[in-house]
């Protein structure tokens, strides 16, 4: 699942799970969305844009691992700050991508984290 308020980046995002062979991608614009779609699926993996409207991506990271302890939550933002990685990584995060991501970049982080 993809977490992101920009519709181009989860476009992307969706393109390059594509190629990486993952076919059912779904796509949350916001906190409620998310929260609705991941109790209904229960997604192998989570990326969240730590920046989101209204309430933070380190929030909804929280919130998704009180519904499903065992989720893999990755964190994502355009913007490298120190704290805000320490956050995520703090509110159970698994691992941390800088936006925009390239295909090696994110086929890493599916290797590490997958089963």
């Amino acid at each position: 699942m993809v977490v992101d308020d920009s519709e181009v980046f989860r476009k992307v995002l969706t393109e390059l799970f594509a190629r990486a062979g993952f076919h059912e991608i779904l796509q949350a614009d916001d906190f409620d969305e998310a929260i609705e779609m991941f109790e209904a699926s229960k997604p192998k993996f989570t990326f969240v844009d730590m920046i989101l409207p209204g309430r933070s991506g380190v929030e909804l990271t929280k919130q998704l691992l009180s519904i499903d302890a065992s989720a893999v939550v990755i964190a994502m933002s355009s913007i490298i700050n120190k704290r805000m990685i320490q956050q995520s990584l703090e509110a159970g995060a698994k691992d941390f991508l800088l936006k925009p991501t390239n295909e090696i970049a994110l086929n890493s982080v599916l290797a590490m984290w997958s089963d």
